[in-house]
């Protein structure tokens, strides 16, 4: 059979718009990539497409910051990209094809932060000493991190308090006690440093002060034993000592030890002791003249100066009333030195020996005088041989 040239055209036609009517009922696809202002890509960021029918498809940008969706029917889309660090990005989709991939890229905008920033005419200076920005508060854990040897115990307290109020240094208050000695560590409750600089309790401001509050005595029986030995052997060579043998043998021993406890239904006591031994060298450069009253090569050498520190604390408490407390306590510490003062050219003909004892006597008494009043009373002895 022959068909006209007008026939074959109409075939055509029909062969085409059935073409066109199946192609707008195949989904399309869409892909894209989400960028920076830079030009670089934007991974994360969650893409979301409003279609026709209330249709809605969510998909987010890998690594490459590429992103895409499948699925969807041809017609107009709202397209909104979301990304932590940037604006909104919304943008239109006139006529998505169907039956094929079409393609859409997203530009980001830098989000703006907004701040705001209150100035006031007048300022309200805090009275409050737990305030205080500046004041440090050790206990329980910190103290753990400090150092177990007194002096070196007393040298990092100083350094965190910073310089003094005054040309005498930092202050120390052992449980508001002026003068007194660092007791050890395993005996302190708490240290507070700077805590209310302008209070009227003391006599000078309070930067550089260091108040230390020891631990009372407790209804239950506590105790702890600290002992540590430093040997010689650890120590560098002194490049200084021209003696092949070295120096002589140093080392330090400590002893601290606890003991806490009741008395009775209203007493309670703790108790404290801590001796320390240290034999430390120092070096000695002896400067000798021969017959003709030539100096000879300075000789080094290093001799023994040992040092012995004895302390023993005992503390009472002791419950008078239901608003009065009385709390004694008593220090003794002794401490000898041999050697002293040998060292450099000082040789050890010029060497002495220090002995001395401190005896301290404190009484406090706390009476809780209403719900918003507290008095507390202190007394204070000590006594000083050399």
């Amino acid at each position: 059979m022959i068909l006209s040239k007008r026939a074959v055209l109409v075939v055509f036609l029909v062969l085409l718009s059935m073409s066109a009517a199946l192609m707008a009922q195949v989904p399309g696809s869409l892909k894209g990539s989400v960028l920076d202002p830079s030009g670089a890509a934007v991974p994360g960021a969650t893409v979301t497409l409003t279609g026709p029918n209330n249709l809605v498809k969510v998909a987010t940008s890998d690594n490459n910051g590429v992103y895409s969706v499948v699925g969807l029917p041809p017609g107009q889309y709202t397209i909104r990209v979301i990304a932590a660090g940037f604006d909104l990005f919304e943008g239109t989709i006139a006529s998505l094809p169907g039956g094929r991939a079409s393609t859409f890229d997203a530009k980001m905008a830098v989000a703006s932060e907004k701040q705001e920033v209150t100035v006031k005419d007048t300022q309200n200076v805090e009275l409050d000493p737990a305030k205080n920005a500046g004041a440090l508060v050790l206990k329980e854990a910190d103290l753990d991190m400090l150092s177990d040897d007194p002096d070196d115990l007393q040298a990092d307290l100083l350094a965190l308090a910073g310089p003094a109020a005054g040309p005498n240094g930092g202050q120390i208050f052992i449980d508001g006690f002026s003068s007194g000695q660092l007791p050890p560590k395993d005996s302190i409750r708490e240290i507070r440093i700077n805590s209310n600089p302008y209070s009227a309790e003391y006599d000078t401001q309070g930067h550089g002060r260091i108040e230390i509050f020891t631990k009372p005595g407790s209804d239950k029986f506590h105790g702890s034993l600290n002992a540590t030995y430093s040997d010689h052997i650890w120590n560098a060579r002194n490049p200084f000592n021209t003696q092949k043998s070295g120096l002589p043998a140093q080392d330090t021993k400590n002893l601290m030890a606890t003991l806490s406890g009741p008395i009775n239904k209203k007493a309670s006591f703790f108790l404290d002791f801590s001796r320390r031994q240290l034999r430390e060298a120092a070096l000695v450069n002896e400067q000798l003249l021969d017959a003709n009253f030539n100096p000879l090569p300075i000789q080094s050498f290093g001799i023994i100066a040992p040092t012995t520190n004895t302390r023993i604390s005992p503390r009472v408490n002791y419950q008078l009333s239901s608003k009065i407390t009385l709390d004694a306590r008593y220090v003794y510490s002794r401490s000898e030195t041999d050697n002293s003062g040998i060292g450099g050219f000082n040789l050890p003909s010029t060497g002495a020996t220090n002995k001395g004892s401190n005896q301290q006597f404190f009484l406090t008494e706390t009476q809780v005088v209403n719900t918003s009043t507290i008095n507390e009373s202190r007394f204070q002895y000590f006594k000083n041989d050399s």
